[in-house]
């Protein structure tokens, strides 16, 4: 009897734990990212030489995706026209998130890409159109995401809740968009050119009251029909019922849910 207490203690006290650390499960179970581009800078060098700054871009909705096949939905597509639509650059970047690190508290997830479009476009530079052959298009995106209270996207009313915020992390190591080629869309090295944008400011949220909070049916609120969800799945592989993101709907889920039974959150 005592040891059959002590296991379900410790069974209690895993979920507690596991609730508490599920930063980058519930990065992926909200499956979206809110991300404001603030400020930044660029540098033209090689058969070009120009430099200047970057002004703020509208908020962008990005669909969390697994673009790369390690059963993680981790990855974003960003398409360089929808950040900078005035530099006529019609191309994505398919953006693989790496889990740096991650806790309690926090965690840093990088995003990275690194590809050779090799298409002659036109480019628009200070007002000027620029025939450019884009041989290399590199960009990479680091944050340290912390979890905040379930409240209204900051960006659209009309947008899901969050309960993550992003904060630029790493530097311009980490956070830059790079390109190379050739101007006029002749390969000589006398028409090389590269451009770079960095010091880069920016934010973002994410995340949602999902079934890290218990609310494994996305109503908003932790109920009896979050309850019987996972009763009526127990046993069974993933799957919406599965709180804590593990691959199976057991204990520890049903445990989440009654840890958090009763919250809500508005929307």
């Amino acid at each position: 009897m005592m040891m059959r207490k002590v296991l379900t203690l410790g069974a209690l006290c895993a979920a507690a734990i596991t609730a508490n650390a599920q930063i980058v499960t519930n990065l992926e179970q909200g499956g979206k990212v809110y991300w404001k581009f603030l400020s930044g800078q660029y540098d033209i060098s090689g058969a070009l030489t120009l430099s200047g700054d970057l002004t703020a871009s509208d908020p962008l909705e990005f669909t969390l995706q697994d673009l790369n096949g390690d059963g993680r939905k981790l990855d974003i597509e960003l398409c360089v026209q929808e950040l900078f639509p005035n530099l006529g650059i019609n191309h994505c970047l398919n953006l693989i998130g790496t889990v740096v690190s991650e806790s309690s508290n926090e965690a840093i997830v990088r995003w990275a890409a690194d590809t050779n479009p090799n298409q002659c476009i036109q480019v628009t530079l200070s007002s000027a159109q620029y025939s450019v052959l884009i041989t290399r298009l590199a960009g990479a995106l680091q944050a340290r995401i912390t979890p905040i209270q379930c409240q209204t996207n900051p960006y659209d009313p009309n947008w899901q809740n969050v309960t993550l915020q992003f904060e630029e992390n790493g530097g311009d190591e980490n956070n830059y968009l790079r390109l190379e080629g050739y101007v006029f869309c002749l390969e000589t090295p006398q028409t090389f050119a590269q451009a770079v944008i960095n010091t880069m400011d920016w934010e973002a949220y994410a995340g949602g009251f999902t079934g890290v909070f218990g609310n494994v049916n996305g109503d908003n609120v932790v109920d009896d029909a979050d309850l019987l969800e996972v009763l009526f799945n127990f046993g069974s592989e993933g799957g919406s019922a599965d709180a804590n993101g593990d691959g199976v709907v057991d204990d520890a889920d049903l445990l989440i849910v009654l840890f958090n039974f009763g919250a809500s959150c508005g929307g």
